[in-house]
């Protein structure tokens, strides 16, 4: 008996059998499925995650006060470093060579108010010019703020989508005053919606020159400064000059820790698969479980099939079938079946995954490695938890089984 007719047997017996066959498979199907939407959910996550945080591209870092905070002693021992303040830009822009983009940057919320409508807590986003590019920002009508608005300090400001539903309705927004806070600003600009992430607006803000942000909200305080480096290559030399000028303006001596941080997209991309891997893992292991019982279940159900065709068996050997033959039979048949459960879980998994990113903020997407990683997982199922029924199937004594009944 070749492969094609093995299989045709158990596709046959799946046929004669459905409402067994389906339940010989639910296991494998729900184990498959879960897999599937797991890695699905976990895909489109990553590329989400990936694309938000590269979103200005890998070759971008951040000085600030604090940098990279994992403990409250770290936190308490960053709160004694001495503020980054404008000096430090200044001191940056003229010293690192290998930075195309050097972006001062702060931030606060504050109440926006027009005419009789307001809005409470908007995030007020101070930026110098350039910060279209680090915040990944594209226009839709209007400009964005330039050089000349933030050294001049004027009162000016570029609005999200948000803002400008909820205060100017069907109205254009660009040339009108805004109330932010006490002071009066003039809308230049309105950026291209960037819709939600995790269900919170990426639209709900303003944005003002960032010399006009420290006369009116931060006097006193720190910057964090985001430099671009000309390619991603020659972002280790853009760290390396940063540190530098950094380390000379807090006249710091060689050995010394550094009183200020550097953070770069791959730092948090690191923090993102830390957080995750453990949950990954752990939930890819409670859905193998439903594989392990499908298994159990494919297991029993083909020793329940060998001990209804054990005079099968014995006409077969006693007509020369060998051991090998009744074996990789039986074999066949149980990685067929657990093979069917799984492009049946493989289907349903993924088109679930891609459901639910349809309708909800939740992103989905079916990778190839995925899609092998079921049909792996559900063959293997089929050929571990098929060997011992095949084996006690080859060992029947030939005599024996024709004269059961």
């Amino acid at each position: 008996m070749n492969l094609r007719e093995s299989i045709g047997i158990a596709l046959g017996g799946v046929r004669a059998n459905k409402l067994r066959s389906f339940l010989t498979l639910l296991g494998t199907i729900i184990g498959v499925a879960s897999v599937i939407a797991v890695l699905s959910f976990v895909e489109g996550l990553n590329r989400f995650v990936k694309q938000k945080i590269l979103n200005a591209g890998a070759n971008v870092l951040v000085v600030d006060k604090y940098g990279f905070i994992t403990s409250q002693e770290a936190f308490e021992e960053a709160n004694r470093r001495p503020d980054v303040n404008w000096g430090d830009v200044v001191a940056l822009r003229k010293a690192v060579v290998h930075a195309s983009m050097i972006v001062a940057q702060s931030g606060a919320a504050a109440p926006v108010r027009y005419g009789a409508k307001a809005m409470r807590a908007v995030s007020i986003n101070g930026r110098s010019s350039g910060y279209d590019v680090v915040d990944d920002i594209q226009i839709a009508t209007g400009r964005h703020l330039s050089e000349f608005d933030d050294t001049e300090r004027r009162p000016v400001c570029v609005i999200g989508p948000e803002v400008a539903d909820e205060l100017f309705g069907n109205l254009d927004p660009i040339g009108r005053e805004v109330r932010i806070d006490r002071w009066t600003f003039e809308v230049i600009g309105l950026t291209v919606a960037k819709g939600k992430m995790f269900g919170n607006s990426q639209d709900r803000f303003i944005v003002v020159p960032i010399q006009t942000f420290s006369k009116y909200w931060q006097e006193r305080g720190s910057f964090s400064i985001a430099l671009k480096s000309v390619d991603e290559s020659s972002l280790s030399l853009v760290e390396q000059e940063t540190r530098n000028v950094m380390r000379a303006r807090r006249h710091q001596r060689p050995g010394q820790p550094d009183k200020f941080g550097i953070t770069t997209s791959e730092t948090w991309l690191e923090l993102y698969r830390t957080l995750t891997g453990g949950i990954f893992i752990l939930t890819i292991g409670v859905a193998a479980i439903s594989l392990i019982v499908g298994g159990i279940v494919i297991m029993n159900i083909m020793l329940v099939s060998v001990t209804e065709r054990t005079k099968e068996i014995g006409v077969r050997k006693a007509l020369g079938a060998r051991r090998r033959d009744i074996m990789t039979q039986f074999l066949v048949e149980s990685t067929t079946l657990s093979l069917s459960g799984g492009i049946i879980g493989i289907l349903l998994g993924g088109g679930l995954a891609l459901l639910v990113g349809a309708v909800s903020p939740l992103p989905a997407a079916v990778s190839m490695p995925a899609v092998v990683l079921g049909l792996v997982m559900s063959t293997g199922v089929g050929v571990f938890f098929g060997s011992y029924p095949a084996v006690r199937a080859a060992r029947l004594d030939p005599i024996e089984a024709l004269r059961y009944e």
